[in-house]
């Protein structure tokens, strides 16, 4: 590294850190000032490197093999003047004398034998190794449930709504003319309390390396958090579906019944199946009586099924996995998520860092933290029913 990439690096870790404080401080404009003058400082360090990679000096010749007298019965074939003149002619791409052409090609079996790139001091060390410094992420399913719930924004810590009860409401009672009206049975009522709990944690992240990375750290990390806000609002939406009690599923006329009969009508309406990679592999392989499969593709979505017109939503095993060992079952819920939980959302994630606040200035970190703040509570227990295929 000479001393221009150096004085150049050093600039564009200050405006680096420049740019967060700007951002910490909320000054958004500054800070994308900021942003971009240290992109214009990483593309002169690119091409910096790149001018440097490239850079050959035309008076440089190429170690020469010393002379080794008359090997080959040819004086002149094996002189340090004879292979310098043939090996200009191949960098200009001249024609070779049949002398020449033979001496070329001993000399590179000479080199071959000596000196040979898989052994370090044969020559390997000086091999370029390929290697990369870009993060490359891995590509896995983070389905978000959130927006198949009801999400309902709050500016209190805690607080309660009021829930009619499920009860048969029974009709009119007959009067006659110059009689007393009876009293009507009254509406139950019952509430549905939420109290707001913060998630999130700190990562501290070395200052040295912020500053040596070629790489966007900061930005991989948002993404990297963000999923785990993905996964915390699902793990909360999925325990409350595995407090339900599951009933056998024998066959798909067994989900057709909870659609048709045990779900309330207007929540069937809405109705949508839930499952994992067992419990989908196992619908998407049932067919009719002429062989024709029994899901259909989404025209709105060609990569989703459905079932009965109802969307298939598809969760990785990992995140929601099948039960048994022997004999293995797959979860699979049915019905309208949106009736069934309220997601009380307080904020957002949010991300915020400080480089000299709490221990990240006695240690030289920058300390990242994320934190979220939600409840979820159950509003309507009869909207989802729970189910279990046992798998083949």
């Amino acid at each position: 590294m000479d001393e221009k990439e150096r004085e150049l690096r050093q600039r564009l870790a200050a405006k680096l850190e420049e740019a967060r404080r700007l951002m910490a401080e909320s000054k958004m404009e500054e800070a994308r000032s900021a942003t971009s003058e240290a992109k214009q400082l990483r593309e002169q360090i690119d091409l910096l490197k790149e001018l440097r990679d490239t850079d050959t000096p035309g008076a440089t010749v190429p170690v020469e093999p010393e002379a080794r007298g008359n090997q080959s019965g040819n004086p002149a074939a094996w002189s340090v003047p004879s292979y310098r003149s043939a090996f200009l002619k191949v960098l200009r791409n001249r024609p070779l004398t049949g002398d020449e052409q033979r001496l070329v090609e001993e000399v590179e079996l000479e080199v071959r034998a000596g000196m040979q790139g898989g052994v370090g001091e044969d020559g390997g060390l000086i091999v370029p190794q390929d290697i990369q410094t870009m993060i490359h992420e891995l590509k896995r399913e983070f389905v978000s449930l959130e927006p198949y719930v009801t999400v309902e924004p709050v500016s209190t810590r805690s607080g309660s709504r009021v829930i009619e009860k499920n009860a048969d409401i029974t009709p009119f009672a007959e009067i006659t003319e110059m009689t007393d009206i009876g009293d009507l049975d009254n509406p139950k009522f019952k509430p549905l309390a939420y109290t707001i709990k913060d998630r999130g944690g700190i990562l501290p992240i070395s200052n040295t390396l912020l500053n040596d990375t070629d790489q966007n750290l900061m930005q991989y990390i948002a993404r990297w958090i963000a999923k785990k806000s993905v996964v915390t609002r699902n793990k909360l939406i999925l325990d409350k579906l595995a407090a339900l009690t599951r009933k056998p599923i024998a066959n798909l006329d067994s989900i057709k019944k909870i659609l048709n009969v045990d779900l309330d009508p207007n929540i069937a309406l809405n109705a949508i199946i839930l499952t994992n990679q067992d419990g989908f592999n196992y619908l998407d392989n049932q067919k009719d009586a002429d062989g024709k499969d029994l899901l259909q593709p989404d025209p709105t979505q060609p990569s989703r099924k459905l079932l009965k017109g109802k969307p298939i939503v598809v969760l990785a095993n990992r995140w929601l996995p099948s039960t048994g060992t022997t004999t293995k079952k797959a979860p699979i819920y049915i019905g309208d998520l949106k009736e069934f939980i309220v997601l009380f959302d307080r904020q957002q994630y949010s991300i915020t860092s400080t480089n000299v606040g709490g221990k990240s200035f006695g240690r030289n970190t920058t300390d990242v933290r994320a934190i979220q703040r939600e409840d979820l509570q159950l509003f309507d227990d009869e909207a989802v029913i729970a189910g279990e295929i046992t798998l083949p």
